[in-house]
């Protein structure tokens, strides 16, 4: 007989609780990081969730039905909101603007947060102070998503100490490779048969660098007829088609016409499958951002097995690889809320994708190597063990 005092005997830990307060159902990147989060966390033994819905940012933003798969959103919307007067191990915040402050609600408080401009604008602090003034005495910890953005919270005041940077991930379940025919039935539907396809999915506000998208197919139209760029946004959020007709507007005559048949523009609300079926049926991911927190479409892709082109020096460098992406050199400029952002170099954009079009055995080696380098570094799983060591670390 064992003692009951032996070391054989279990050790029962008690379970640890988490509340997620943020955004679901929306297609805006605050609540894609929250929708595959919580996806992960869900999966962890020892752990219950909870979720409470943060107001949407604004009034007209409309939950979606269908971003997701079936199971994926039964999932999320089976989530029990956390019980009255419950206190949880560690509180998540995920939506905009951004609470500080220590919640009743748990023992820890933790904040995600991203910066564009390495500036923190007024906007995001929900309490209504200047950034200077709220994040010094913030009692909750920063959870940055890139270097990049954490230098735009230690920029406007908030302490070191509590500034942590856990990047984003991907879920390769379904940003993954696919097959040849079902490459070329997407292209077939799409009427991108014959054509080299550059693709570039965001909000086209100023600082994704559509305009450079734009100026660089004008000028590689001539030599390279296949070529055409589908621009992917969103109508419902950003308005996303008068950004892009306002980028068009803005192009010489000459560079107007050289795009005429050369731009196919989708601004309505997509799932998560479809979006990877279009990272599949393209060419070339290109993204020459001049300011981004994350760039979460980029790695999305790469794990699709899509070549890359974008910006060096910003928040991408945090996870790209050279083995499956070509960068354009970027010099820092004063951006808006007197931070900075970068501005890519247009000349050598034109010769990066150049050289992707004209360079198939780069781009069918870096079609390998970028779902190998996102499985091994960036998925949902590698985001939440760091987010976990962090929020419950005993």
């Amino acid at each position: 007989m064992i003692p009951a005092s032996s070391s054989l005997c279990a050790i029962v830990r008690p379970m640890k609780t988490v509340i997620v307060m943020g955004w679901r159902f929306l297609v805006h990147s605050y609540a894609v990081v929250n929708h595959f989060q919580c996806l992960e966390l869900l999966k962890r033994p020892g752990l219950k969730l909870y979720h409470a819905d943060a107001p949407y940012y604004r009034a007209e933003w409309k939950p979606a039905i269908g971003l997701l798969p079936p199971e994926q959103e039964a999932a999320l919307r089976a989530i029990e909101p956390p019980p009255p007067g419950f206190q949880a191990d560690a509180l998540f915040h995920i939506a905009y603007p951004h609470f500080f402050q220590a919640s009743p609600l748990a023992k820890r408080t933790f904040t995600w947060v991203t910066s564009e401009f390495k500036r923190v604008q007024e906007s995001a602090i929900a309490t209504g102070e200047k950034p200077w003034h709220a994040l010094p005495k913030a009692k909750s910890t920063f959870i940055a998503c890139s270097n990049w953005a954490a230098k735009g919270f230690l920029n406007s005041g908030a302490p070191k100490s509590k500034v942590v940077v856990v990047p984003c991930g991907v879920d390769t379940d379904i940003y993954h490779p696919g097959t040849p025919e079902e490459r070329a039935e997407t292209r077939r539907r799409l009427g991108w048969e014959g054509k080299f396809v550059v693709l570039n999915i965001s909000a086209i506000t100023l600082n994704k660098g559509i305009d450079l998208i734009l100026k660089a197919v004008a000028e590689l139209a001539p030599r390279h007829p296949s070529l055409i760029a589908s621009i992917k946004g969103s109508d419902d959020l950003y308005a996303s088609g008068t950004w892009l007709r306002g980028n068009l507007q803005r192009l010489a005559p000459d560079e107007q016409a050289l795009l005429q048949g050369r731009i196919a523009y989708q601004g309505g609300s997509v799932s998560v499958l479809d979006i990877a079926r279009l990272y599949r049926a393209a060419d070339l991911y290109i993204s020459p951002y001049r300011a981004e927190g994350f760039n979460l479409p980029v790695l999305e892709a790469a794990a699709c097995g899509l070549p890359i082109l974008c910006t060096r020096g910003g928040s991408t460098e945090d996870f790209v690889d050279d083995s499956w992406c070509l960068k354009v050199d970027a010099k820092e400029v004063p951006g808006p809320y007197q931070g900075v952002q970068l501005e890519p170099d247009l000349e050598m954009l034109i010769a990066q994708l150049e050289r992707a079009i004209t360079d198939e055995a780069w781009r069918k080696s870096a079609s390998a190597a970028g779902p190998i380098w996102v499985r091994e570094r960036f998925t949902w799983k590698h985001t939440v063990d760091k987010l976990l060591k962090i929020m419950l670390p005993d």
